[in-house]
């Protein structure tokens, strides 16, 4: 039987960034190749962090503020650029904060982590189980110290089908139930003649969270920053509240009586008017004839659109999995499992999902790195 000091199981984002740094190490990981989902983020290049403070950073975690502080104070953006520049990798800041590779490919970063410990490939972990102080996988390697880094149960196309929470239930671990995050909105309501329209300021507002930012209509519903930050809190077909835009009935009121409601309101609002031909009622009549009805309605189609909507079978598209392992299980300072000593779960394994933008792989990182320190200062 092998033995090694660490084994990772997983070779996405977090194994890849563990091993990168444990020379000491063995990686695990069921595919042909690592980090297949890492190649598929940011559209093909791999949007890596946030450029934020720290301070600003963590407030993108949703009610796991409190967990993540730790991992991102430890390692920030600016820390996390310098350690992918130091394996040759350079970066650039977009307008929006995210964070690229210069060469604007994920294969880049991707063929940058593959530099640390022995990595194996297509190879399926089956069991995995504690031998007096070691930890036995397949019957096959042995280690001190395991690092569950298998990730969730979206996007399963690149091997993420979560593996790794069957193993963990074995060693006491509590499984928070998954729902698809970052993903397309489903509306009931059909959207296909609205299909590519985008607003830059929405707001849109899912029982009592409220997000304002781009959006993008779909052929089958709402998609941009806006709609994905909110589909984790979509659980069945839920009733939300979309605001295109701020307009009152004095505004609409002091328009050009001669002029058709469609073209004024695409004047006045600057939202698309194709956006406005399809959604305003009385859009044919000239301002002058809209009737105190007319205005109420338009109001409230622009400002206040009821609508249902659900993240069913989106599991393929989702980008990240609201869910996994319970935090209260696991020592944040470290990553380190409070159940059983020597076991350490990172990244979206973890019931960890941030918005998009760089987020899930700062914390991907992150948390890779505490477990690193932790280890160093074991293996010491």
């Amino acid at each position: 039987m092998e033995h090694y000091s660490v084994i990772i199981i997983g070779g996405g984002s977090s194994g890849l960034f563990l091993s990168s740094l444990l020379k000491d190490s063995l990686l695990i990981e069921k595919n042909h190749e690592c980090g297949k989902k890492l190649l598929v983020t940011g559209g093909g290049e791999c949007n890596i962090t946030h450029d934020e403070a720290p301070r600003d950073l963590v407030c993108h975690y949703f009610e796991k503020k409190n967990f993540v502080s730790t991992a991102l104070y430890t390692l920030p953006p600016d820390e996390i650029r310098k350690y992918f520049s130091s394996l040759g990798v350079d970066s650039f800041t977009r307008e929006d904060g995210k964070v690229f590779p210069s060469s604007r490919d994920a294969h880049t970063v991707r063929d940058a982590l593959l530099c640390g410990g022995k990595i194996i490939t297509d190879h399926a972990v089956k069991s995995i189980r504690k031998d007096g102080d070691l930890f036995v996988v397949d019957d096959e390697f042995s280690s001190t110290y395991l690092v569950i880094a298998t990730g969730g149960t979206v996007f399963p196309q690149t091997g993420s089908t979560g593996d790794g929470y069957n193993f963990l239930k074995e060693f006491g671990h509590s499984i928070v139930p998954q729902r698809n995050a970052l993903c397309e909105i489903k509306l009931s309501e059909d959207t296909s003649r609205l299909e590519g329209l985008s607003v830059d300021n929405a707001t849109l507002k899912i029982g009592k969270n409220v997000k304002t930012g781009p959006l993008l209509f779909t052929r089958k519903g709402l998609s941009g920053p806006v709609a994905l930050n909110l589909s984790r809190f979509v659980d069945g077909n839920d009733e939300m509240i979309l605001k295109l835009c701020d307009i009152t009935a004095e505004e609409i009121k002091r328009l050009n009586g001669k002029l058709k409601c469609a073209n004024a309101l695409h004047q006045l609002t600057g939202l698309p008017q194709r956006l406005i031909d399809e959604i305003v009622p009385a859009k044919d009549k000239n301002i002058a004839s809209l009737t105190k009805e007319d205005i109420r309605e338009i109001i409230t189609r622009l400002t206040c659109w009821r609508l249902k909507g659900n993240t069913h079978g989106q599991a393929r598209l989702a980008m990240v999995t609201r869910g996994g392992v319970s935090t209260t299980e696991v020592d944040s300072k470290s990553m380190e499992s409070k159940l059983c000593p020597g076991l350490f779960i990172v990244g979206e394994c973890l019931d960890v999902d941030g918005e998009t933008g760089g987020y899930n792989l700062s914390f991907a990182f992150a948390s890779s790195y505490l477990v690193y320190k932790k280890l160093k200062s074991y293996l010491s």
